[in-house]
């Protein structure tokens, strides 16, 4: 005998519900194949540097083609401005929260050293969390301003330091000895940080990428080498 089930009991999916079913999954498809391939890049970029990193070697080591790779990114420049944009998008997002300074100049303690100890350990925290990385923006530092790493990457790189000139333009307001000097305070504060951050992977100073470490940073900046 067969049974057929009652006109009550028969449920059909509405058009709109396995579309969007069948489009969620692709999009989510999409989105893996394009971290996975980010993820490959990141590595490779960071080992050996943009111009020493093929697009042959892009695409083994993510298990795609190139049609995929260009159809995704659609070239060598496009990929490394993806890693680039969503790790730097990262770390201004970071900076942006912690480089505010609320003054309290009668307070030593509450006052500038509070500011740049929250900056420095953002960007500690970051470097620890994003290693291959930080590795690229300490290459992107020196790269010449005609080269092709350097015109991908002005777009995004320089964000971090207009937030932090920011940050000490707001203590100007209330150190007058700051005034016209945000940019070149900026600069340093930020080269001071990477160099710790760059003897920290070198393993040459030994020291940690820690709260002790951010203060002495902070005290040496703000008090020079008689700190």
């Amino acid at each position: 005998m067969f049974f057929f089930p009652k006109k009550s009991q028969i449920y059909i999916f509405p058009v709109d519900i396995i579309y969007r079913s069948v489009y969620n999954s692709v999009v989510d498809e999409k989105a893996s194949v394009k971290e996975v391939i980010i993820a490959q890049a990141l590595e490779l970029f960071s080992a050996k540097g943009y111009e020493g990193v093929s697009v042959t070697e892009l695409t083994e080591a993510s298990g795609i083609t190139k049609p995929t790779l260009y159809y995704y990114f659609e070239s060598k420049e496009g990929l490394f401005e993806a890693v680039c944009k969503s790790h730097y998008d990262h770390l201004n997002a970071l900076l942006t929260e912690n480089a505010v300074y609320n003054p309290n100049p009668k307070v030593y303690k509450e006052d500038i050293y509070p500011a740049l100890t929250k900056v420095t350990n953002a960007y500690f925290s970051f470097a620890l969390a994003n290693k291959a990385f930080f590795r690229i923006t300490l290459a992107n530092m020196s790269m010449p301003a005609s080269s092709d790493v350097f015109k991908i990457v002005e777009k995004y790189h320089f964000i971090q330091f207009d937030i932090v000139e920011k940050m000490f333009g707001n203590m100007a307001k209330s150190h007058g000895n700051l005034k016209g000097k945000s940019k070149t305070l900026a600069w340093s504060f930020v080269g001071t940080i990477n160099s710790y951050i760059s003897l920290y992977f070198s393993t040459i100073s030994g020291h940690s990428l820690n709260d002790k470490t951010a203060n002495e940073l902070v005290h040496q900046f703000m008090h020079g080498i008689y700190a």
